[in-house]
């Protein structure tokens, strides 16, 4: 079973789960990505069911690698791995040891392999994890219909700097002046809110923080801040890919999920990595 060659599309530079930052859900390497953005981007609830899907079949090793599917299976070594019979995509709840608290996910691929049942999915507010089945429950339709309508704010902004610059104005308490007016101009927040955050913005409706990780994995530096309220989930994610032949970085932001203040939320965010691009590049 150790064996079983997993491509979760996560380069592993970007894989979480490959680092000791966290620990693995189980002994056959659940894998945790939540920041593979690219391979596998925010979904609005309303969008689940059409995420693509293998229907039928195990994944070749190209699906697993263009964003369809999660796990490839050597045909040669587990002759016996079959897809199991449950229709994808499938909306449910996993509880998730790193963000410490219970996400829906969207399941898109689950095999039996060697008498184990294993699933792979991708989280609505980006990146993908796999886990045993008996870890995720399925929602109902009833369940899933009272959900409600909530959308991801999630863009990419080129900087004309180097992740390092920009990790500084992202993280250095010397920066909050410049960047809490965008997204506390009420002056809501209380004067040390940033002693508890590992990043220069904060979203005042977010609820209490449950986990946050602010690090380098594998040369990209992540951010990524998990919170809950009566029920309400919001996540923050921030994620600097650097270029350095064209020397700039790429920050991707995805943050949410937003309701009704979906527009004025996304206009805030715009405006704050605006700032955030032009004090790094006066660096």
């Amino acid at each position: 079973m150790k064996e079983i060659l997993y491509l979760l599309l996560c380069f592993p530079i970007f894989c979480s789960g490959q680092t000791s930052v966290y620990n693995e859900p189980h002994e056959y390497g659940g894998w945790y990505c939540p920041d593979n953005l690219n391979g596998f981007p925010a979904v609005d609830i309303n969008n689940w069911k059409n995420v693509p899907v293998v229907h039928g079949r195990m994944a070749t090793k190209e699906e697993t690698q263009n964003g369809t599917s999660l796990i490839f299976v050597d045909n040669e070594k587990y002759p016996d791995a079959r897809p199991l019979d449950i229709a994808m995509p499938k909306l449910a709840r996993f509880y998730n040891n790193h963000s410490r608290k219970e996400e829906i996910i969207i399941v898109i691929q689950a095999i039996n392999i060697s008498t184990d049942s294993v699933v792979g999915f991708r989280y609505l507010n980006g990146g993908n994890g796999s886990a045993r089945l008996n870890e995720v429950k399925f929602l109902t339709d009833n369940e899933i219909a009272d959900i409600v309508y909530s959308r991801f704010v999630s863009f990419n902004i080129k900087i004309n700097a180097t992740q390092d610059e920009i990790w500084s104005v992202l993280t250095k308490p010397e920066y909050n002046l410049s960047l809490q007016p965008i997204f506390d101009g009420e002056n809501r927040l209380k004067s040390d809110w940033n002693e508890s955050s590992e990043v220069n913005f904060k979203y005042p409706n977010g609820g209490v923080i449950t986990s946050e990780f602010a690090g380098n994995l594998y040369g990209n530096n992540y951010i990524q801040i998990d919170c809950e309220l009566a029920g309400y989930q919001y996540v923050e994610k921030f994620l600097l890919l650097e270029n350095e032949e064209e020397k700039n970085t790429e920050l991707q932001v995805v943050c949410g999920p937003y309701g009704h203040d979906f527009e004025n939320q996304q206009d805030i965010l715009n405006d704050w990595a605006q700032k955030v691009k032009e004090l790094s590049e006066k660096r």
